[in-house]
């Protein structure tokens, strides 16, 4: 028999009219009730605070996925006049069922209390209300659609700023926790990090703010982490870089060794390798491959003037009317792959050449304090062997998939031959021509060159383990990586970009000076090219890390990867890479390793494996991005300056995804190990006990 309550809230829709879906709906009532009040009384004690700790964790996964239905259904129900409404309600009423995990668990066994909770909580939300909605006439299916798909593409990035932080507010409500609180904050930025809804350098500024608020970390160790020697490291080489570009120092090197190598196809590819490797090493990967596709592009439109090639394809229309559909040719392809790919290896080559080398220092040092640093030389040793490697695999890989190597009847290797009087205006018609404007090394460029020598020699002999190092010979402080490219850094703006000063006693009075001159390098220029948002996403990445250590995050997630201790090191090696490698395509490289390094590091450390194993080989996975124009800013140039077909990029990139990965795993277990002497698992990665919390971690 129905309670007098029960009758109260049914009444509230029997005496209006409603439309014959609603009818059948209403048919449903006894259960869909019965259902509200087994869902209603977990989300009603969520959200007012009261007896969290006694739910389960599936009532608060499901409670709180029904607080963020019932937002969808107000936005809904505003565009589709009700409809959205009710439709919203019929499916969420089906996922409340669900909720019965309470009386299973033994949470909420008492129904008559179950059923007296049920009634209020329906009336605290109004159900009632919202169920008359259904009584509004019924609007076109696809009327609705239309306008909520219009609305998730225009504010999709909305929705998930506010639903994410919703969804996962009641896990930090029910278990209430240090660790739990940590890992709030990864998971919230791990998501906008990944979808970008909001700006990716903003993203890593949540620490800031959420790590003092929830007990965390202190506002000045979390602001410490933004500014450390690895992002010292950082600025001081984007400098350099940026004083390299600035003289033009990068188009004289790229002009001059592909003038030595030769014209042909082959050779021309091979200088084009070469020279962008070598150049992403030092200079940022975006600006290698900017420079290089202008070359690219002028060589291969002067062989088409001569009728040795075409750069385009054209598919219809005129070629000479630039709304024609077109697509570059193998050979066009082939250069401009080779031109991404050889930047994103080169950038590895070397701690300073992408900001994922960067990341892996800063994330490896905080983790690990009792370890000897990650130094530039060491790195140098290892990782420039392993990118040559792979840009020959890369040079022989383009020659066979796109200029018809060991095919020489194929169209494509009929397409690549241009013979000796191409080699020759391709020579004589375009890189001595552009070389010839450079003029002769200015007294800027050269200065620049031995500074930047001057820096490579510093870093190298800091501290290079055959012989002892000059920071050992200087001082007993440790000095690191930062403080000599700082030291170069400042010269370039005390050193004058022109020799005039030398003249100032002349007795020609026509050559003494009458101005002082600029720096090797200005503030200005630093301004304008220095990238400052991965300052912050490197240091978001940082606090990560050290938040996770401070609030025993890193070590239970440790604990829970420790079945792995059962596997092979060499299988869980490649694991970890082959997972990081396929995840870093879809999002930004630095942010994928804020994400995995600090959970692969203390997984290395739950299975007894000695952390650099795997730490080191997933950072250079987290740089291997070669199908998808989001994954690298030199796969977005190729394909938005080179007019490259996105389906062209994801084909061409499948290469190098599997080959790269084939080197890592196995240059690193032999080659890597051995500079790094790896060997057990060392003492300085044996956690301490500490009390976090008032509890030990």
């Amino acid at each position: 028999m129905q309670t007098e309550r029960e009758s109260r809230v049914r009444g509230g829709f029997e005496d209006r009219p409603l439309s014959r879906r609603a009818r059948a709906q209403l048919s449903l009532a006894p259960a869909l009730h019965k259902s509200i009040r087994l869902m209603c009384v977990p989300s009603f004690l969520m959200l007012s605070g009261g007896a969290t700790a006694s739910l389960c964790p599936l009532c608060v996964f499901l409670s709180s996925l029904y607080v963020c239905a019932q937002a969808l259904a107000i936005v809904l129900a505003s565009l589709s006049g009700g409809n959205g409404l009710f439709w919203i309600c019929r499916r969420g009423w089906l996922c409340c069922c669900c909720c019965c995990c309470c009386c299973c668990c033994g949470r909420l066994t008492d129904e008559a209390v179950v059923a007296e909770e049920a009634a209020f909580v329906c009336s605290h939300f109004n159900f009632s209300s919202s169920l008359r909605a259904v009584s509004r006439p019924e609007q076109d299916n696809k009327s609705i659609a239309a306008k909520a798909g219009l609305f998730l593409k225009l504010y999709w990035r909305v929705i998930v700023v506010v639903a994410w932080p919703l969804f996962l507010l009641p896990f930090l409500l029910a278990y209430d926790r240090l660790e739990t609180r940590c890992a709030f904050v990864v998971l919230l930025m791990a998501m906008f990090w990944v979808t970008e809804s909001i700006p990716l350098p903003m993203t890593s500024l949540l620490p800031l703010v959420l790590f003092p608020s929830l007990g965390i970390l202190s506002t000045a160790d979390t602001c410490l982490c933004y500014m450390n020697d690895t992002i010292m490291v950082f600025i001081g080489g984007l400098i350099l870089a940026i004083a390299i570009e600035h003289c033009n120092l990068h188009m004289r090197i790229a002009l001059g060794v592909m003038r030595f190598v030769g014209c042909s196809h082959r050779k021309l590819l091979a200088g084009l390798l070469a020279v962008t490797t070598f150049l992403s090493m030092w200079v940022s990967n975006t600006a290698c491959t900017a420079m290089m596709v202008p070359i690219i592009f002028a060589v291969l439109q002067e062989l088409e003037k001569e009728g040795l090639g075409k750069v385009f394809d054209y598919k219809e229309g005129d070629p000479e009317d630039p709304e024609s559909e077109r697509e570059p040719t193998k050979v066009t392809k082939a250069y401009l792959l080779g031109a991404a790919y050889s930047a994103t290896f080169g950038g590895t080559a070397t701690i300073v050449g992408t900001g994922t080398n960067l990341t892996f220092k800063g994330i490896f040092e905080s983790s690990f304090p009792r370890a000897d640093g990650i130094n530039f030389t060491q790195w140098m040793i290892w990782a420039t062997p392993q990118a040559l490697v792979n840009i020959v695999i890369t040079w022989l890989y383009v020659l066979v998939f796109y200029m018809g190597m060991f095919r020489p009847d194929s169209q494509d290797a009929k397409d690549a031959r241009i013979g000796s009087e191409g080699e020759a205006i391709a020579n004589r018609q375009v890189m001595m021509e552009k070389y010839r404007k450079l003029g002769r090394m200015s007294f800027h460029e050269g200065a620049v060159s031995v500074l930047f020598a001057l820096c490579v020699c510093l870093w190298f002999f800091r501290r290079p383990g055959f012989v002892t190092g000059w920071s050992e010979l200087l001082s007993d402080i440790d000095i690191r990586d930062s403080t000599p490219v700082m030291f170069v850094a400042i010269l370039m703006f005390v050193i004058p970009k022109e020799p005039s000063f030398l003249y100032v006693c002349s007795k020609d009075a026509n050559k003494r000076p009458t101005r002082s001159s600029e720096g090797l390098i200005t503030w200005k220029a630093i301004e304008s090219k220095m990238p400052w948002s991965l300052m912050f996403l490197l240091g978001g990445g940082f606090a990560i890390s050290k938040g996770s250590n401070e609030s025993c995050l890193s070590k239970r997630i440790g604990e829970s990867l420790s079945p792995l201790k059962e596997l092979p090191p060499f299988l869980i090696l490649c694991i970890t890479c082959l997972f990081t490698g396929t995840i870093t395509e879809f999002t930004s490289n630095i942010g994928i390793a804020n994400i995995m390094l600090p959970v692969i590091a203390q997984m290395s450390v739950a299975v007894q494996i000695h952390p650099l194993y795997v730490m080191i080989p997933s950072a250079l996975m987290c740089s291997y991005a070669f199908r998808l124009p989001v994954g690298t800013p030199p796969n977005a140039i190729i394909t938005v300056t080179g007019e490259l077909p996105v389906k062209s990029l994801m084909l061409g990139g499948c290469g190098p995804a599997i080959y790269s990965f084939f080197v890592v795993i196995a240059m690193f277990p032999t080659w890597g190990a051995y500079v790094y002497k790896i060997k057990d698992f060392p003492d300085w990665a044996r956690p301490d006990n500490k009390l976090v919390g008032g509890h030990v971690c």
